[in-house]
Parts: C-alpha cells; sequence; structure tokens
C-alpha cells in the first residue's frame, strides 16, 4: 500500500481475485436451467440472470467513467437474454478492464477521478476508491447470487479471496 491506497500490483490482484470467484460462481449458474437462471427473487435484482447483467454492468459503467466517459444507463438484462450472450459480453469487459488495470502506476491511483452518474450527477472520487468499490460490489452480488442458487438447492462453491491466494499456490 502507499501513503495514499493500495498500489497498482495490489488492484490488479484484487481483480485477478475478482475474476476467479467470478468464474467459480459462474461455473454453479452454468448448471441450471434456463428456468433456474431467470427465475425472479423478490430482492436486490430480481434473477440470477438479472444479477449478473448488473454485476457485468456495472463494472463496464465505471470502468467507461474512468475513461472520461458519461454512460446514462446500466446494461439491460432483455440484450443478454442467455448465459452465452452473458458470458460473451463479460468475457469483453473482462478484456477490456484488465487491458486498462495493465497500464496502471500508483501515481495513478491517487488521482482524483470526475464523472456523473446515470442521471447527470456530478461526483469526484480518488482512482483507488472507485477500483475498490467495483471489486467489493462484485463480492457484494456474488454473494447474493450464490443465495439464490443455495435457495434452490443448486450447487455452490467458495469463493473467499483466501481460496484464490491458495488455488493460485499462495499458502495451504
Amino acid at each position: 500500500m502507499t501513503q495514499h491506497g493500495p498500489g497498482a500490483d495490489v488492484i490488479r490482484t484484487l481483480y485477478d481475485y475478482s475474476y476467479w470467484a467470478h468464474r467459480q460462481v459462474w461455473a454453479c449458474i452454468a448448471q441450471l436451467t434456463d428456468a433456474q437462471f431467470t427465475r425472479d427473487f423478490d430482492w436486490s435484482h430480481g434473477s440470477i440472470h438479472a444479477q449478473v447483467v448488473h454485476t457485468m454492468g456495472a463494472e463496464w459503467i465505471w470502468f467507461e467513467r474512468l475513461r472520461g466517459g458519461w454512460p446514462r444507463a446500466m446494461l439491460a438484462p432483455a440484450d443478454y437474454p442467455t448465459r452465452d450472450a452473458v458470458r460473451a459480453r463479460w468475457d469483453e469487459i473482462e478484456a477490456d478492464v484488465r487491458a486498462y488495470l495493465a497500464t496502471l502506476d500508483d501515481a495513478q491511483l491517487v488521482e482524483n477521478v470526475h464523472y456523473r452518474s446515470t442521471k447527470g450527477d456530478a461526483h469526484v472520487n480518488v482512482m483507488w476508491e472507485i477500483l475498490l468499490h467495483v471489486v467489493n460490489h462484485g463480492t457484494d452480488h456474488r454473494a447474493q447470487i450464490m443465495a439464490a442458487l443455495n435457495q434452490m438447492g443448486a450447487p455452490t462453491v467458495e469463493q473467499d479471496f483466501i481460496f484464490f491466494l491458495r488455488a493460485r499456490g499462495g499458502g495451504s
């Protein structure tokens, strides 16, 4: 960690973890029937389908903002009606995010980022705060997805950071 926040290598490690965890949970989602994938739960974003699109959409919108863009709306589940469509778009977003993160250095992480919400409200945050928010947001929605999977009796997986470290050979 730098004096003002985590370094670029820490950020990249957290994104490696987040994408590893997304894929762990995705392996469970892939086993669902279409009816289970689109089943409405009366909380958060509703279906697992909607949760997944919301999660990938949040990554997309935040990285658009980091590049100076002003997305006016989140991605819509109707635009990604199947798991294959979701997976293809999320793979594109992941590749884009990883390319962006590869260019970052510690000095950039402490710069202010001025951006607008989808409603047009102006905000400012330090870059590392936004980057950590995106990882934390993904963790929150993966947990919600895991709860929905559990309610349906579908298999679930470990997705904690320590399991990622162990999987990549960093601990026992």
